[in-house]
């Protein structure tokens, strides 16, 4: 499965409820169109001028803030940019909300149903309750690192998670301030119980598809489901089995009273089970929350919560599948504990590739930027120096500085010696760590610092104090385990 670019957290920046009333500016967007540059100077004249010290700077600033609010038009879906930005067209979402304007309270609830269903507004109040319930607190920078997480891109300390909350607020969806969710309000918005919503986000991306493509087609009569599931291969480019077609997708479904199915009857052979949506799933709702939820990274929130200690005891789950998802939350836990920042799949994911390997391309922005590639590998036998080799010569096209592999066996000796050897010849910086490291890990998370540190300051003491190869095995056969232990045994393999 190949990558996809990557989905971006819904801007908006000066798009503020408290500035003006939501149809005000939308009557706007209807007066000046299609010309976009006409609705931006008239957005700037109406509520961004003023802003700056001088005259120049003042325009500047104004000219800026009407753009960005425009930019925030259209991310909402309120307004679609057209010939390369120049011009614009008003989208029906926008004369709905026009059509009501009479009543605010109804204006802020149709626009909170679009941001629930068709933007991340529900991905958004799922992980302060996630948070919460970690007991943790809820910051901005926790909720972007958690939207990274799951694939979502969002830059640090943007305004665009507070834009959205704000919106969301207007119908109730929020408390006034702060990040208290009013669940009761969003099921009565979404028209759509708690379970449902609960059971949505836990769907792999087999049923979500599935799901989307019966949705899409509208299909309430019962239809062959291998119709259904060519469309979902087709449209949506997700492989699907029809060995496993029942047991992996149908009869999830079925359980959670999405779809019913029933068995041919008649005829030779295997025929294919009828499925068609229930009445619970007829709702103009569920084909863009379900889009939506489709949309992001297979990992559900649940799975991203579970403890570090059970995704590596999960790496010996007997079941293929389970040792796929645990090493991709393995790989994501590695990021956490780093304090990086996810970037992308580079392999999208254990399913391509069996559940035997991930890759992940994370960044760090401390201190200085730095670009890191990490592949997690569950297998048995010894990671050969073939894997090393072909992790750094993907770097032309990642662009990363440092590599790590992650192994739940070994790596062969050869594997040790190239490592060591990019380290020390080149640019890069090799990172190799096997299941004694995970093991030491998963019994004190805090110690992958540690680790790191004990093998940046062995590579430090070969590059810039020329440790012999001779001393470095003298330091490996002492298996240090603190950085003190480590620089002890540094002075003493330099000694004469």
């Amino acid at each position: 499965m190949t990558t996809t670019k990557p989905r971006r957290f819904t801007y908006g920046d000066q798009f503020d409820p408290k500035k003006y009333a939501l149809t005000d500016l939308l009557q706007l967007c209807v007066e000046n169109a299609p010309d976009r540059y006409q609705l931006q100077t008239t957005i700037r004249a109406q509520y961004y001028e003023g802003y700056g010290h001088d005259p120049v700077q003042r325009d500047e600033n104004s000219t800026k803030m009407a753009m960005n609010c425009l930019l925030s038009l259209n991310a909402y879906g309120l307004i679609q940019l057209a010939d390369a930005g120049k011009s614009y067209v008003v989208t029906d979402l926008t004369r709905r909300l026009l059509l009501i304007r009479h009543n605010p309270d109804a204006v802020h609830r149709e626009f909170a149903i679009h941001i629930l269903t068709n933007l991340e507004g529900l991905l958004l109040a799922r992980l302060i309750e996630n948070i919460r319930a970690r007991g943790e607190q809820v910051t901005l920078e926790y909720l972007g690192e958690e939207l990274n997480d799951l694939g979502v891109k969002i830059p640090p300390n943007s305004t665009y998670i507070s834009t959205m909350r704000e919106w969301l607020a207007q119908a109730g969806a929020f408390r006034a301030t702060g990040y208290e969710v009013n669940w009761d309000v969003i099921y009565n918005l979404l028209q759509v119980d708690a379970d449902t919503i609960d059971e949505l986000y836990k769907l792999t991306a087999e049923q979500k598809h599935f799901l989307l493509s019966l949705v899409s087609l509208d299909v309430r009569e019962f239809t062959p489901s291998n119709k259904i599931a060519n469309h979902t291969r087709s449209v949506y480019k997700i492989r699907l089995t029809t060995k496993n077609l029942v047991k992996d997708v149908l009869e999830p479904l079925v359980s959670l009273g999405l779809i019913d199915t029933r068995k041919t009857t008649g005829g030779r052979g295997a025929k294919p089970h009828l499925v068609r949506l229930t009445e619970k799933s007829q709702t103009e709702i569920l084909e863009p929350l379900v889009q939506n939820l489709a949309q992001v990274t297979e990992l559900t929130s649940a799975e991203l919560n579970r403890p570090f200690e059970e995704v590596v005891a999960e790496l010996n789950n007997p079941a293929k599948h389970e040792r796929g998802k645990a090493l991709e939350l393995l790989a994501i836990w590695i990021i956490r504990l780093l304090g990086l920042r996810f970037s992308k799949w580079r392999l999208r994911h254990w399913e391509a590739t069996g559940g035997g390997e991930v890759d992940v391309l994370a960044a760090s922005d401390k201190i200085v930027y730095s670009r890191w590639q990490i592949q997690c590998k569950n297998q048995q036998s010894k990671v050969g120096v073939d894997v090393i080799a072909k992790e750094v010569g993907l770097t032309f096209l990642t662009k990363a500085d440092v590599i790590m592999v992650v192994t739940t066996s070994k790596f062969a000796s050869d594997a040790v010696n190239y490592a060591n050897q990019i380290n020390d010849v080149s640019r890069y910086y090799v990172i190799l760590l096997e299941d004694d490291d995970v093991r030491r890990i998963a019994e004190d998370k805090t110690r992958i610092v540690e680790i790191l540190n004990i093998k940046a300051r062995r590579t430090f003491a070969k590059r810039e104090l020329g440790m012999s190869d001779t001393e470095d095995l003298f330091l490996e056969a002492s298996e240090p385990e603190t950085i003190e232990e480590i620089e002890s045994l540094i002075e003493e393999a330099s000694r004469p």
